[in-house]
């Protein structure tokens, strides 16, 4: 009979960033008018600035994060994509953070040179991870201690 494994999952979905978004949306679509201007050519505009509206609200208000034997998996978004895995061979170090809420003003998914890659929708704990390359993760989590504890133990074996 082999060892339990410990798996940890979350998921996070930011509800007051998706509320703004859909009204600020109508708002901005109730103020261009488009129906009052010449139909044909507001027909592009609109339909661009919908899909990217759309785009951007279905893959970054949401987050599902689970930690384990192997490795780290992030899905973004409702859909889940898109989707990042970190297998536990490529991570060097993983630690516990606290991420402000001035640190997550911009929250979702990002790079930076910096700081790599952040997938935080609020403030609260975070898994930061270090690559073996030197490289940064960080992933906002529910319990900080439960995830870093479902991998620790591959890291350290």
């Amino acid at each position: 009979m082999s060892a339990p494994t410990l798996i940890y999952s979350s998921r996070t979905t930011n509800w007051p960033v998706i509320g703004v978004a859909i009204a600020g949306g109508v708002a901005l679509a109730l103020l261009g008018r488009p129906w009052a201007g010449p139909w044909p050519g507001m027909i592009v505009p609109l339909a661009v600035f919908l899909g990217v509206f759309f785009v951007a609200l279905v893959t970054s208000t949401s987050l599902r994060v689970t930690t384990g034997p192997r490795g780290v998996q992030i899905w973004c978004g409702v859909f889940g994509w898109p989707r990042f895995t970190y297998p536990a061979a490529r991570i060097r170090d993983a630690e516990i953070i606290t991420i402000s809420v001035m640190q997550t003003w911009n929250g979702g998914v990002h790079w930076s040179r910096h700081r790599g890659w952040t997938f935080v929708l609020r403030s609260g704990p975070a898994v930061r991870l270090t690559l073996t390359n030197g490289r940064h993760v960080t992933v906002g989590v529910a319990d900080g201690e439960a995830a870093l504890a479902a991998l620790r133990p591959k890291l350290y074996a």
